[in-house]
């Protein structure tokens, strides 16, 4: 071996230093680089999680991560996988030496990996914003609902889909009587739902009636294919829905609402207008559409008649109707009994269908009127579909008072006062202090049964119940059909002694009763009404002696003329009406109905003697209504004769009186009196001769205190030559009718400073009026060409008087603007409509006075459309 010198050793170490600088250099600082690695993959993975936990709530919530993505994420785990790999390289040939690798040309290629990675890795944080992690759920935008007949539903149907394609509104509700087609109107609904709308789901809810939030959840977490976790809270589960439905142009269909539903708490985003999303919702309730924040209402009704005879006959197939004619008319009947109420009809329909023969149908037309139950399917698929609005009522109070319009004649009109009436018999209302606090209350409780679909409103003061709800209220009080005379309700049919026995209420007005039975056995009996017999004319006298729980009588407008003996064993009775009879006397035993609470004589005008101290006697007595009655009031000493006003003092629950007095010292000792004029709602002044002028208020008889009158009546005083309606502050606030009749000479005049709150004002058989109204003081010199002194004045009846000429008075024209109705009988001068009553709505005459008007009178003329004919018997 050769000899090299230490020179040149130094020399090739120097090249070769030279060569190998830049390289160790590169290696010796990689730990910056590994370092950096690290720290990147750190946040990668963080944001990484982030992503993923996104990714799996989108992916739980049945939505699909888009494919970007799902690619980034791929990306991510690969290049975790590659920093691990290139982290254990690291730390096995490197970092253990201090950091100085035994194999360069290894060290310098793990730097490469490195910094690539770390490249890669800097760029999949940069692409990590994405704007949509997941698209839409993987929905089936409507699911079809089977459904029942919807004819004669179109124009609802049509007015539905115009609403649900108004982005002002968000919330429709649907409401009406069960069986009235709501759900099959809704099924059609989401049935026929446009397919070009913008909406991303449709979904249908049909609720149970005591539905749970937890059911409600359920339900919207399997439609929107959610996946459901029973330890998760109700409030996550509405976290859950809300964030999901927000995403979303969703069409809410609910179905079947008793309550009110609670968006916030089940987690239903409420649509704020404008808005594409849509909650629609069907309920029997009005109520429940107030509460469910409702911008717009639809209420379904029954189907007219013509409609109706459709839906039966395309409801089951039945040639039947076509071949023979005599079934066809008992077909109609049957149709009619119906009401329009779809799901009568179509069971109806169904049961009918295998009949052939015309004996059959007078029989089932026989059934549906009386025992509707008897018919196939009418029980299940009606009734008792009714009966849960009736059930579902707060209080039996209220059920009480709905059962109150089955024992009216079917289809009939119910005045709301007689109602009031039976309210107060019945005690569901008690203790009102005056009559307008009665009223009230018992407006208030119609509207409840009106809002429940059990009965329905025809304005403000008649209402009536739908056949079906009416059959269905006395299929419920006769035990489902198991007690048919429990509840005997009778129109034009013959009394039938022994099925009084088990009866607890009898209705039999509206009747051709001539007679009663003699002594009927009712140990049960707490109602009985005989009223509008008018050929009944005695009542026998051990009638009474077997009703000892009798709590309601009425015999209004029969043409009895005396009341039995056994009249007394009744202690139980709370109501006894005897208005427009022919009765001449009470009898004495009267006086053991002491628990009797509300006695109406009104228009008893052939009554003469009451016994002394029978009124004393009836201590419970509330309400006493005695117009156009009995006006043989003492007015000296017990030996004149005739009931003191002490009596009626001395009743201390008495709050209602109406009176009819006929002499000035009666009327006198009326207004002086604190309690009777306070509680006085009625006053009628009949056949006072001395009366010539009468004010209201009349200072000379301090009538001012009579605050609670709402009705005054003058009628046949020949010298009353003026009603003057005077200056006083207030004017009878609470009187809302004025009527005068018979008065030959009277004239009315207007003094007052304030408007009146006159309500109806009735003139008839005045002869000496040629104006409505004279006035006289500030109103006549007021300088007004139109004035206003009876704004809230509704109805005007004007009758029997031949010289009127003119509804206002000289060039003053008055201004009825809340006017509706004029009803004009026998007045022929009377030739120009001179009033403004913008509001009117009709006027109720005969044709040949509307014929004779002046119709070339510019005002006159205005009224041409409002002729309503009048039958004059």
């Amino acid at each position: 071996m050769g000899y090299v010198s230490p020179s040149s050793l130094m020399d090739i170490f120097n090249l070769l230093k030279a060569c190998c600088s830049p390289s160790c250099n590169y290696i010796m600082t990689y730990d910056g680089t590994f370092s950096s690695l690290a720290s990147e993959v750190g946040q990668l993975k963080d944001k990484s999680s982030d992503v993923k936990r996104d990714v799996e709530a989108a992916t739980r919530d049945g939505m699909t991560p888009r494919s970007e993505v799902l690619g980034w994420l791929s990306s991510v785990q690969d290049m975790e996988g590659e920093a691990e790999s290139i982290e254990r390289k690291y730390n096995q040939k490197i970092k253990c030496l201090c950091s100085f690798p035994l194999n360069i040309c290894s060290a310098y290629r793990l730097r490469n990996r490195a910094e690539a990675a770390l490249a890669t890795i800097r760029e999949l944080k940069q692409s990590a914003e994405f704007t949509k992690l997941s698209d839409n759920l993987n929905l089936t935008r409507s699911i079809k609902m089977p459904t029942t007949k919807t004819i004669g539903m179109d124009k609802v149907f049509e007015e539905l889909q115009r609403h649900a394609k108004d982005d002002s509104l968000s919330v429709i509700g649907i409401h009406g009587m069960g069986g009235v087609g709501k759900t099959a109107l809704l099924r059609r609904f989401n049935n026929d739902f446009p397919s070009e709308t913008e909406a991303d789901v449709v979904i249908f809810l049909e609720l149970s009636i005591d539905y749970k939030l937890e059911e409600v959840q359920k339900s919207l977490f399997d439609r929107l294919s959610l996946t459901w976790q029973d330890e998760v809270t109700h409030r996550d589960r509405a976290t859950k829905l809300f964030r999901v439905l927000s995403t979303l142009k969703f069409i809410l269909l609910l179905d079947n609402l008793w309550e009110p539903l609670n968006y916030q708490v089940v987690g239903i985003p409420l649509p704020a207008p404008p808005s594409k999303c849509k909650i629609i919702f069907t309920t029997r309730t009005e109520d429940t559409c107030s509460h469910m924040g409702t911008e717009k209402m639809i209420k379904m009704e029954c189907l007219e008649e013509e409609a109706a005879w459709n839906l039966f006959r395309n409801s089951a197939r039945m040639d039947v109707i076509d071949a023979d004619k005599n079934v066809r008319i008992e077909a109609r009947d049957l149709v009619k009994e119906c009401g329009g109420l779809p799901a009568a009809l179509i069971v109806l329909a169904q049961a009918m269908a295998p009949k052939k023969t015309w004996e059959e149908w007078i029989h089932a037309l026989t059934i549906m009127k009386d025992t509707p139950h008897q018919l196939p399917g009418m029980t299940n698929n009606v009734l008792s579909i009714l009966k849960l609005s009736y059930d579902r009522l707060s209080s039996d109070n209220l059920r009480v008072c709905a059962s109150y319009g089955a024992l009216f004649e079917k289809g009939s009109w119910i005045y709301k006062y007689n109602i009031r009436d039976y309210w107060i018999g019945e005690g569901i209302i008690d203790n009102a202090d005056t009559i307008l606090d009665a009223t009230r209350k018992t407006q208030f409780l119609l509207g409840i049964l009106h809002a429940a679909s059990l009965t329905v409103r025809v304005d403000d003061v008649y209402f009536t119940m739908h056949p079906m709800t009416r059959a269905m209220i006395l299929w419920v009080q006769r035990e489902c059909g198991k007690k048919e005379n429990k509840w005997l309700v009778l129109n034009r049919e013959q009394v039938k002694e022994e099925n009084w026995r088990d009866a607890e209420r009898i209705s039999l007005g509206v009747n051709q009763i001539r007679e009663l039975p003699e002594t009927p056995q009712c140990p049960d009996l707490i109602f009985l009404n005989l009223e509008f017999n008018e050929l009944l004319s005695k009542i026998p006298n051990g009638f009474f002696l077997h009703m000892p729980h009798l709590k309601i009588l009425n015999l209004r407008n029969t043409s009895i003329q005396e009341l039995p003996a056994s009249i007394g064993n009744l202690v139980q009775l709370h109501y006894l009406d005897l208005s427009r009879t022919r009765i001449t006397s009470l009898p004495k035993e009267m006086a053991a109905l002491v628990n009797l609470k509300l006695l109406s004589l009104a228009f008893t005008t052939s009554l003469r003697i009451i016994p002394d101290q029978l009124f004393s006697s009836l201590r419970e007595l509330q309400w006493l209504d005695m117009c156009d009655s009995y006006t043989g009031w003492r007015e000296g000493q017990i030996w004149e004769g005739g009931v003191s006003f002490e009596e009626l003092e001395s009743l201390k629950r008495l709050r209602v009186i109406g009176i009819t007095v006929s002499t000035l010292a009666a009327l006198q000792n009326l207004c002086i009196s604190p309690r009777l004029a306070a509680f006085t709602c009625w006053l009628y002044i009949e056949g006072c001769r001395d009366l010539t002028l009468f004010d209201i208020p009349s200072k000379d008889f301090h009538l001012e205190n009579m605050l609670e009158v709402f009705c005054i009546r003058l009628h046949a005083m020949c010298e009353l030559e003026e009603v003057v309606i005077g200056n006083l502050k207030p004017i009878l606030q609470s009187l809302q009718q004025l009527r005068l009749s018979s008065l030959p000479k009277a004239k009315l005049v207007w003094r007052a400073t304030f408007p009146s709150t006159l309500f109806k004002l009735e003139i008839d058989g005045c002869g000496a009026i040629d104006r409505l109204i004279k006035l006289e003081g500030e109103a006549n010199g007021s300088g007004e060409t139109v004035i206003t002194i009876f704004p809230d004045l509704h109805t005007m009846v004007l009758r029997r008087l031949p010289e009127l000429k003119s509804l206002s008075d000289g060039e003053r024209i008055l201004n009825f603007p809340s006017l509706k109705t004029i009803k004009v009988e026998d007045c022929p001068k009377l030739t120009k409509l001179t009033l403004v009553a913008d509001g009117l709505k009709e006027i109720k005459c005969q044709r040949s006075w509307w014929e004779q008007l002046n119709w070339g009178d510019e005002r006159t003329k205005s009224f041409e459309h409002l002729y309503n004919p009048m039958n004059i018997d």
